[in-house]
């Protein structure tokens, strides 16, 4: 199981394909262990598709709250970073989407 640490917290993702780099952010009670979840279309047959538990959820760890939309965003830019993507296309939904 895939996990990513940040100077933050401790992240659970999984990234599958090939292609132009994409984050998915998935709305509020996403986890990766449930379908439908980012992997279930084709997305990943055009690119290379990163997806994380946000903080609190799934396999992620559950820091001490409360948490604000900056904490958030800084996460996924933090994950950004840690893979050394410099170039991104980035998909949210729900909840996610206003991360994005």
């Amino acid at each position: 199981m895939p996990f990513i640490k940040t100077e933050r917290i401790e992240f659970y993702y999984q990234m599958k394909g090939d292609g132009k780099n994409l984050l998915f952010i998935s709305g509020t009670g996403g986890d990766l262990r449930l379908s439908p979840n980012a992997f279930d279309n084709n997305l990943k047959d055009n690119f290379q598709l990163l997806a994380y538990d946000q903080r609190g959820l799934g396999q992620t760890e559950i820091p001490d709250g409360p948490y604000t939309m900056k904490d958030y965003a800084d996460d996924a830019a933090c994950i950004i970073d840690k893979f050394g993507w410099k170039k991104i296309l980035i998909l949210g939904v729900s909840f996610g989407g206003m991360v994005a």
